[in-house]
């Protein structure tokens, strides 16, 4: 299992590299608009990505609207754009969110919803479309999992009760389970079963300690769950869109039943952009477990980064997390071995790679993707596993392209948030006293714990009645201006303020980050006088945090895991 829970952890990572000449390479997509976002006609919650093929995944023969790409020097113009390529009565441009045949690579389509396939004939089941439609291929895989069918193997399905999807476009609902705890038993595959086709975008199941409180939870009855479920923390399997299932390979498995896990939760991701009010589900997954342990528990390892912005509007934005030397040294017992590993970012992901460095150096890469796709996960399966030692260093690289958006986009778990993550799935479990392992912004996180943080005292610093934070918040209360006037007396206090360690880099951003979640106004006021005169002090200060962001911070804090997914969302 774990080729595709690492898929995911998901929706998690995709390498697909088109060979063919219409709109398949990645800069093709470019090209047209909304090229990167074209829906699936018959797979819900799938993008189309080579939209000039007549395969989903950009490679073989053309269709229509290729044909049409390539005969008119593979660009968008009016010709292109006036065409009907699949001759179901709209234009191309009218499908691709260009109406007016106005649109160029340096601006934003008008419409960026509702988008149709120029290649594909709509309405999609309609009796004039059906024959045209014949090639479109609405097959989705099986698992092929040879160890569900040994006699030894029993399985247990958990689904939610049916239950109402809300009218929102981003939902996370769990749901508590028990597992057989009649005996010890490895968990070595699973099997999706999806109730709702148009909603349902992932599931994660997580095991839960034998707590009290994990204990009082009322099992089958489903609860929202942005934070999660206390006690749940632990991702032992995972379904994305486009995945079969999962099946793990034979040196390992996911311990249940008197020594393992008792309890689990099962957290559903909800994508309903139409907002429809009308959608039920009871989704689930079936999992097969067996009394023949194998040589290892396993478990999954989360690194990257658990807070970011991306400004808009750009071709390459990078994110950098680090599973630092001192955090692994602190982390492992001993050493652990990679058997699997995936990348995770959402729509806006181009490229990313996970390295391993040891004492400086850098030994591997671990997965290195220089064409990351959402919706199709690539998974890196080592024969022979990679050795992690305590004190090396995991560095996860995430590559964005903003060019698509007007505003700031943030770290979330929402399908237009966006993750910068890998997952690593490891062994022996044993070995890891805590199972992720990130940095918020350059922050490894395990440092954030340390009572000095890069030269300043934190929790001394982010408390109000700190001398030194009141000396400041007077002085910009007395020399600075709440309303974005940049006044002359103010800049010679910032220069003073902006070069202390508590307000400087990344450690700033952290501390304001903290500050804001106060909700004193005394704090708003300070902060907005800084930046009535960044402009001019060129100061690296990020928009302020919105109540959403300050909510995923919490969530990472309760060591929650995602999009995608995302898969996987």
């Amino acid at each position: 299992m774990y080729n595709v829970l690492i898929r995911f952890v998901m929706k998690l990572c995709g390498l697909t590299i088109v060979i063919n000449v219409a709109v398949g390479f990645p800069r093709f997509q470019d090209v047209i608009p909304n090229g990167d976002k074209l829906p699936h006609p018959c797979k819900p919650n799938y993008i189309w990505h080579g939209v000039g093929h007549r395969a989903d995944r950009g490679e073989g023969p053309l269709n229509d609207f290729g044909k049409d790409f390539l005969r008119l020097g593979k660009k968008w113009n009016k010709s292109l754009c006036q065409l009907d390529s699949d001759k179901d009565g709209r234009s191309n441009g009218e499908e691709l969110g260009d109406p007016d045949c106005i649109w160029t690579r340096e601006t934003i389509p008008q419409r960026q919803n509702n988008i149709t396939h120029p290649g594909v004939c709509d309405p999609w089941e309609s009796e004039e479309c059906k024959k045209q439609n014949a090639w479109v291929d609405c097959d989705i895989d099986e698992l092929k999992c040879a160890a569900i069918h040994e006699t030894s193997v029993m399985n247990i399905t958990i689904r939610m009760p049916e239950t109402k999807v809300p009218n929102t476009e981003t939902n996370y609902m769990c749901t508590t389970f028990d597992l057989p705890s009649d005996g010890d038993f490895h968990m070595i595959a699973s099997v999706p079963y999806i109730d709702n086709i148009y909603v349902m975008h992932h599931m994660l199941l997580f095991g839960c300690e034998d707590t009290d409180y994990v204990k009082q939870i009322k099992p089958n009855k489903p609860e929202s769950c942005l934070m999660g479920v206390k006690d749940c923390n632990d991702i032992i399997s995972v379904w994305t869109v486009g995945y079969a299932g999962q099946c793990a390979l034979k040196e390992f498995g996911f311990r249940i039943g008197v020594k393992g896990y008792k309890r689990v939760v099962l957290q559903a991701h909800w994508n309903n952009p139409e907002l429809k009010n009308s959608y039920f589900d009871s989704s689930g997954l079936t999992l097969y477990y067996t009394h023949k342990l194998r040589p290892n528990d396993a478990a999954v390892m989360r690194i990257g980064s658990s807070y970011f912005e991306l400004p808009p509007g750009r071709s390459e934005v990078e994110v950098v997390g680090t599973c630092s030397s001192q955090c692994s040294k602190t982390q492992l017992k001993g050493p652990i071995y990679i058997t699997t590993a995936g990348n995770h970012m959402h729509y806006l992901g181009e490229k990313q790679k996970i390295e391993l460095i040891r004492n400086g150096t850098k030994i591997q890469d671990i997965t290195n993707e220089e064409h990351y796709n959402y919706d199709k996960p690539v998974t890196h399966s080592f024969k022979i596993p990679i050795e992690v030692q305590p004190g090396d260093e995991l560095k996860t690289t995430c590559v964005f392209k903003t060019t698509s958006k007007l505003n700031y986009t943030y770290y979330g778990q929402g399908t237009n948030d966006e993750m910068c993550y890998g997952f690593l799935i490891i062994y022996p479990a044993k070995n890891v006293k805590r199972k992720f392992c990130t940095s918020w912004k350059s922050i490894p996180v395990c440092e954030l714990k340390a009572p000095i943080v890069r030269g300043c005292q934190t929790a001394k610093f982010t408390n109000l009645s700190n001398p030194e934070f009141t000396e400041m918040r007077n002085a910009v209360k007395d020399h600075c201006s709440t309303n974005d006037t940049c006044l002359e007396k103010c800049k010679d206090q910032l220069t003073i303020i902006n070069n202390h360690t508590c307000m400087n880099g990344d450690v700033g951003l952290y501390i304001k980050y903290r500050l804001i979640k106060l909700n004193d106004p005394s704090v708003t006021d300070f902060y907005h006088g800084i930046e009535s005169c960044s402009k001019e002090l060129k100061t690296n200060l990020s928009p302020a945090p919105t109540s959403k962001s300050i909510r995923i911070l919490q969530l990472h804090f309760v060591v929650m895991f995602v999009c995608i997914v995302m898969f996987i969302t």
